[in-house]
């Protein structure tokens, strides 16, 4: 690493919570969770991930990284405003780069190019290059064909959206993980009130655990209705 790019103080950090462990399996996203798992006894391999906004795609890719520590993870959201140069610098000699809203670097030419020229040292060094967007390679008009073409020949999975008895669990096993006893019945009322994104269901879970301790009220229907619900 340069000078230069050890004077940047980056925000590569993941969230602890993104593994794995915290992933809720789906029947429907079987195949892209296999192909994930088996990126640590791989060299070379990759994928690109798409969904709409909110569906996971950052937790999936996190926990890519979390399996394979000396991963790279690259948030786009946060990075457009440093130099590309220097944040992937030597990137192909990590265990793994993953690339999160690949989509956001629209209208930024240099990124572009960089990750261009990233993903062509990842390929020479055989690193696994991931990226995430909320449309599929061939949906990038905007992006630099060079790139754009690279990333189609990336393995390609779209998560689907969630189910009602899918989301259910999920909404189930946030709540396990705080803590909070949601009851079956709470369950099934949360799930025909809130939009179908892991996201969302994380915003409710920690809204409503942190009324509940302010509160000391139980997640009970009326509580939650109260709360607006």
């Amino acid at each position: 690493m340069s000078a230069r790019s050890a004077q940047l103080v980056l925000p590569l950090s993941v969230n602890p919570s993104a593994t794995w462990s915290h992933w809720v399996s789906r029947e429907a996203t079987g195949e892209v969770e296999s192909f994930a798992k088996v990126l640590p006894n791989q060299s070379g391999a990759g994928f690109f991930l798409w969904a709409s906004q909110g569906q996971g795609k950052s937790h999936f890719l996190q926990a890519c990284c979390a399996a394979k520590p000396g991963a790279r993870y690259l948030p786009m959201e946060s990075l457009l405003d440093y130099p590309p140069e220097a944040v992937l610098e030597h990137a192909e000699n990590d265990r793994v780069v993953a690339v999160d809203d690949i989509h956001l670097i629209d209208g930024h030419r240099s990124w572009q190019e960089a990750l261009f020229h990233c993903f062509n040292r990842c390929a020479e060094a055989g690193t696994p290059f991931l990226a995430s967007a909320t449309q599929s390679p061939a949906g990038l008009k905007s992006v630099l064909a060079d790139l754009q073409s690279r990333l189609s020949l990336l393995t390609t999975f779209k998560l689907p959206a969630w189910e009602l008895d899918d989301f259910e669990r999920l909404l189930g096993h946030l709540a396990h993980d705080r803590g909070l006893l949601l009851s079956e019945d709470v369950a099934r009322y949360l799930k025909m009130r809130i939009q179908r994104r892991p996201i969302d269901a994380v915003n409710v879970i920690a809204a409503i655990d942190e009324s509940s301790l302010v509160e000391k009220r139980s997640p009970t229907i009326p509580f939650l209705k109260l709360l607006g619900l």
